[in-house]
């Protein structure tokens, strides 16, 4: 009686620790803790590129931004976000260039950010990728 005793409460404690490893896993928070922070990247699709992501966050959490198009001749234009967040490992952005509308989301997978981007008027989308 004793050894079944035994075995139950071994079985019981191993029962207990696979569900807390399992709860453990499946309830983790975003892979990367903060967004913020210079990242360089490439896109392409309807067209193709190099720019900077610049992610500010501020003491209240609220991120604000810049994406900095650089192009061939070293040129940089600079363009604010118009939105921005960062839910659950995704980022989701904006922003308005030439009176058109450009919107970007993505995940993180270690170590870059990766999406994809559509311009408003429907012509241009594409993927993206970037790294800090």
């Amino acid at each position: 009686m004793t050894i079944r005793i035994l075995l139950a409460a071994i079985a019981f404690v191993a029962i207990a620790f696979q569900a807390a490893s399992a709860q453990s896993s499946t309830a983790t928070s975003d892979p990367l803790p903060s967004v913020a922070g210079k990242w360089a990247g490439t896109f392409d699709g309807a067209s193709s590129g190099k720019f900077e992501l610049v992610i500010n966050e501020d003491s209240n959490k609220k991120l604000t931004g810049q994406v900095i198009m650089l192009a061939d001749d070293g040129n940089r234009y600079p363009i604010d976000l118009k939105t921005i967040s960062w839910e659950n490992g995704q980022l989701k952005a904006s922003y308005s260039a030439d009176g058109n509308d450009v919107s970007f989301s993505g995940k993180y997978a270690n170590p870059a950010l990766k999406g994809t981007w559509t311009s408003a008027d429907g012509q241009g989308s594409g993927t993206w990728q970037a790294t800090r």
